[in-house]
């Protein structure tokens, strides 16, 4: 209940209307003369007084005869203490002034009257603060602009959009509060709003592109998503790079992982000429994460932590996210990095309906390829929904040649000659099915409940003929006997499925942010057809041509290569392989600011996240031998051919086996066969596991603005146990199957890791980074298990290792970028990571023991590894030209990483650079984009690096230097219609490994392909 000020006692009313009217009287008989009289005199002439315990009164009546004012006052304005005073020469204000202040009086004057009036003492009301939320949009089109920087002026009030355009700026002052909100190829905009004391005030906040006035070209489409993308990595709180899904639209990147080669210090694993495994800064993806929407995506390959990026289509993301440097609220597995892949949310403020088909070639086969996707969404007031729904159906292939080595004595000298060649072509169906949706419910303006689902099909299968030559002996250094043809043909497909649902809720109360999500996700990998049946033809001669070292020439002076009834077979194979991943987790995140000054705050952040995980692995390898006879592959004999084979260098054709034939036959003749129970055991027994891990974590963190200055740190505790079945598998000395011995294992490891990223902004535009912060890297699945396979007629043996421990590093980074208003970036920094127990395959002796002087491989924590190395990016819209020529960009990039490790010898151990790290990486393109017009010529490259670690340095695997062209392009039509085109590897990139010492080893070869496809978009 407020408090009485007295404004309606019947008293007060009183006096009031009576001061009321002896100031209307006094006024009217002075009004005449009162501005020349306060001239010259009035309280501020100087006067005499000299008085002694005498009354308020006296002294009023001493002023007024001294200086000719008239003081207007009642009962309620006198004061009863006496007054004493004795000043000469002082002006009656300031002998009057300290008077008045003490007893609560004001003196108001007008003219030669001064009216005497009680200061009323009233009940200060504190003003609770209110909240603003809004909207930022672009004017133009009403689009929502993500992570626009939205400030309070006069304070250290500041808030950045979320995916939504959406932003929260609590605990702002009641009254008039100006916000600036500025975005990188937008003009910066100010705007008043009038925030009401405990309320929530609404703010749509609309933004005009910089290059309007420039004909033929706006922020929109393509350019829109750059500038969405660079205002993410300006306001991160680590060094990130950002994709949206405009600038991967802008490439011809079908898959995730073909879209991440573009990122600066990303280099990626092919398979079949397309993006496999993500490189990043020369570290392989077991040494990283694979993140949607923030939640660890389960694996699936066989063995390992790894994601399959080519099972998820381009056109089912929003954005992609990679962090490269570590906060404490992201999980701590990621020494490489961590890509964070962000589905498709409802945008407010519009429906979104797309359509998008395309149709294309693969130039190697002859092949056409198909695409389509719908996707369709609304944000309404308090529910917003989406779906999508992405198909892909292409035909991929690949020309193999591969080499292998071998000592021969030629002439009593004995010389590494070509030991077999093999050809092998493939032809590849895939088909991606990719399905997301999602619910939300929006209780109040800071509020969100949720429910997305994510489904990612990827199935391949291939057509593979096989034809390999290997050699008996040398006559001389061209002429070869006792060469024995292989031939197969060997149908086999591959299921890799990616499953995720999320139900989550986001709040903001009472400045406290809040948010919890539970996620299932599942990833599958199964391969349930391999038939396989290998023919040979043996006891041939021909004379070698070598003239080409990659391609060697077999000229058959005996036998036919490609009579099918000379070859034959008395086994038949096939196999069926499974691995499957499921996980359940939870995450709580809540946060909280602090003003500590107008232009210092302290953001609070805790929580932690818990996850279960099981894990299998089922290898089937069965081989099934005749009783008796053997078979000739005339009677199983495919149509696989492949005239034109390795660019015209071979005739892969006539003499292949069709392995669905051989399927048929051994299940209409089952009783013809024996099952080779030691090659059974061998293949399949060691690879088979399961088991289950369990991970908690909690983290602390902090967010400390000074001004122009950002310290984000805290720490992250992880613990992850794990229990894992294997077998392990033993042989006698003639190398035939003794028995298998299931064995358990469980263990853990856990650690703490802090994290420290400045960033300081040396003007609004321009921003210095570093960063120290601590990783984990976990050992794969397989390395876990404790399995084994003992050969002893080998003196040989392979094995799980429990004992790993997962590796830490310790990672240095430093960065300046600044950003360009014509939406662009430069950008250039250094990073060092020391890692400690590398994980890597050894192969060893093995010393005393059971199995003394067995050559062992496994999986085992090494010595320290260092990488460090460089980036540098700029891209850049040059808007600043004149005419036709402002419609030009560029876009490049380029990390130069080196490495160390130290790996056990033959001789003595050796230092050498990391598997899989490539020294050298790149991208390089130009672009013009003006009036609807997209057209993008594309560079990707990378330098020749280790493949493969072998015992000596001249047999490691070294993969050569690639450089692949491609170019995209699209044209408006009109707002609502678009048409592209792409075309991929114009300069047929081929892959390449040869050993250390030069010599040919493996070479893919791809040509080219392209397609052509339209966008429909009715709610522009």
């Amino acid at each position: 209940m407020k408090k009485n000020n007295g404004l309606f006692n019947p008293k007060g009313i009183f006096m009031r209307l009576s001061l009321i009217f002896c100031l209307l009287s006094t006024l009217c008989l002075t009004i005449g003369n009162a501005a020349m009289v306060k001239a010259q005199y009035g309280l501020d002439k100087r006067i005499d007084i000299y008085l002694k315990n005498s009354s308020f009164p006296e002294l009023l009546k001493e002023i007024e005869r001294k200086t000719g004012v008239s003081f207007i006052y009642t009962n309620k304005e006198s004061v009863t203490d006496k007054v004493s005073i004795s000043d000469q020469s002082k002006t009656a204000r300031a002998i009057l002034t300290p008077l008045l202040k003490k007893h609560d009086l004001q003196a108001v004057e007008n003219g030669m009257m001064v009216v005497l009036r009680k200061v009323e003492v009233k009940t200060l009301i504190q003003e609770k603060p209110g909240t603003i939320v809004g909207y930022v949009k672009d004017q133009a089109n009403n689009q929502i602009l993500p992570y626009a920087t939205v400030i309070v002026k006069g304070t250290n009030q500041k808030a950045m959009t979320d995916m939504n355009g959406y932003f929260v700026l609590s605990n702002i002052a009641a009254g008039k509060a100006t916000l600036r909100i500025s975005y990188i190829g937008f003009k910066t905009f100010e705007t008043t709003v009038d925030v009401i004391s405990g309320k929530v005030n609404n703010a749509d906040l609309k933004l005009t592109s910089e290059s309007n006035d420039m004909k033929g070209i706006t922020v929109t489409g393509i350019r829109r998503g750059e500038s969405v993308a660079l205002n993410n990595m300006q306001n991160a709180d680590n060094v990130k790079y950002v994709l949206s899904e405009e600038q991967i639209e802008r490439f011809p990147d079908a898959t995730v992982g073909e879209a991440m080669q573009r990122v600066p210090g990303i280099a990626m694993d092919l398979s079949y000429g397309l993006p496999r495994n993500i490189i990043i800064r020369g570290l392989d993806q077991s040494m990283g994460s694979v993140t949607l929407n923030g939640n660890r995506l389960p694996s699936t390959q066989t063995n390992s932590r790894d994601i399959d990026l080519n099972g998820i289509l381009s056109s089912t993301v929003e954005a992609i996210e990679v962090n490269k440097t570590l906060t404490p609220d992201m999980e701590a597995d990621a020494t490489a990095g961590s890509v964070n892949i962000i589905s498709k949310t409802p945008k407010i403020g519009a429906k979104q309906f797309q359509v998008k088909g395309s149709f294309g070639n693969n130039f190697l086969l002859g092949k056409q390829n198909f695409d389509g996707a719908f996707n369709y969404g609304e944000r309404k007031n308090k529910i917003a929904y989406l779906i999508g729904v992405n198909y892909s159906n292409t035909n991929r292939g690949e020309d193999r040649v591969q080499k292998d080595y071998d000592t021969y004595t030629i002439n009593g000298v004995e010389k590494l000659k070509l030991s077999n060649l093999e050809l092998e072509g493939s032809d590849l169906n895939r088909e991606n099915i990719g399905v997301q949706g999602e619910l939300s419910f929006f209780p109040n303006q800071k509020s969100q409940i949720y429910v997305r689902g994510n489904y990612n099909k990827f199935y391949e299968l291939q057509t593979r003929g096989t034809k390999s030559y290997s050699i008996g002996s040398y006559t001389t250094e061209d002429a070869v006997t006792g060469v024995t043809i292989g031939s197969s043909g060997t149908p086999r497909d591959y299921n890799r499925d990616l499953f995720s649902v999320s139900a989550g809720a986001k709040t903001n109360i009472a400045n406290w942010i809040g948010n919890v999500d539970v996620t299932f996700a599942s990833g599958l990998y199964d391969q349930p057809t391999y038939y396989d049946g290998y023919f040979t033809n043996s006891g041939m001669a021909a004379n070698m041509d070598m003239s080409n070292p990659r391609a060697p020439q077999f000229n058959f002076t005996t036998g036919n290569p490609n009579d099918a009834s000379q070859y034959f077979t008395s086994n038949y194979v096939n196999r069926h392989q499974i691995a499957h991943d499921k996980d359940v987790q939870g995450s709580l995140n809540i946060e909280r600011t602090f003003d500590l000054s107008d232009k210092n705050k302290f953001m609070f952040k805790f929580g932690g996240r818990m996850k279960y995980k099981e894990d299998d692995h089922t290898r089937s390898y069965y081989q099934y031998s005749l009783k008796t006879g053997k078979l000739a592959m005339s009677d199983f004999l495919s149509d696989y051919s492949r005239k034109n084979y390795f660019n015209g260098h071979y005739d892969l054709s006539g003499a292949i086996a069709n392995g669905y034939l051989m399927e048929q036959y051994y299940q209409n003749n089952l009783s013809l066969f024996n099952n080779n129970e030691t090659y059974i055991r061998q293949n399949t027994d060691p690879d088979s596991y399961n088991g289950k891990e369990n991970m908690q974590a909690g983290y602390v963190m902090g967010k400390l603005t000074l001004n122009k200055l950002d310290i984000i740190t805290g720490v992250r505790y992880e613990n992850t146990g794990f229990e894992y079945n294997g077998n392990i598998v033993s042989f006698d000395d003639k190398g035939n199957y003794v028995a298998t011995r299931k064995v358990a294992v469980n263990s853990s490891f856990n650690g703490f890791f802090p994290s420290l990223n400045l960033k300081y902004a040396l003007s609004p535009s321009t921003n210095l980074r570093a960063a120290v912060t601590k990783s984990l890297s976990r050992p794969g699945y397989y390395d876990l298990v404790p399995w084994e396979e003992i050969e002893t007629r080998r003196k040989r043996m392979k094995k799980g290792n429990p004992d790993l421990d997962q590796a830490t590093s310790v990672n240095y980074d430093l960065l300046f970028e600044h950003y360009l208003k014509s939406l662009g970036l430069i950008s250039g920094g250094v990073f060092y990571k020391n890692i400690s127990n590398y994980i890597y395959e050894s192969i060893y002796t093995q010393q005393g023991g059971t199995y003394d002087k067995y050559q062992v491989t496994q999986t085992v924590n090494g010595a320290n590894a260092h990488v460090y190395g460089f980036e540098v990016a700029w891209q850049q819209q040059l808007t600043f030209l004149p005419g036709f020529w402002n419609g030009f960009g560029i876009y490049a990039n380029y990390t130069q990483i080196q490495s160390k490790f130290k790996v056990p010898g033959i001789v003595s151990d050796r230092t050498v650079r990391l598997p899989s790290m490539r020294p050298k990486v790149g991208n390089a393109s130009l672009s013009y984009e003006k009036y609807g017009f997209s057209g993008r010529l594309s560079l990707n490259f990378y330098d020749t690096y280790i493949n493969e670690l072998a015992d000596v340095e001249a047999n490691d695997l070294m993969e050569k230097g690639r450089v692949q062209l491609d170019f995209s392009a699209s044209q408006k039509i009109n707002k609502r219609f678009t048409i592209f085109m792409g075309i991929s590897n114009i300069n047929n990139a081929q892959n390449i490994l040869d050993f250390g010492d030069g010599r040919p080893n493996d070479h893919k070869y791809y040509s080219r392909w392209a397609n052509l496809g339209f966008k429909y978009n009715p709610f522009y």
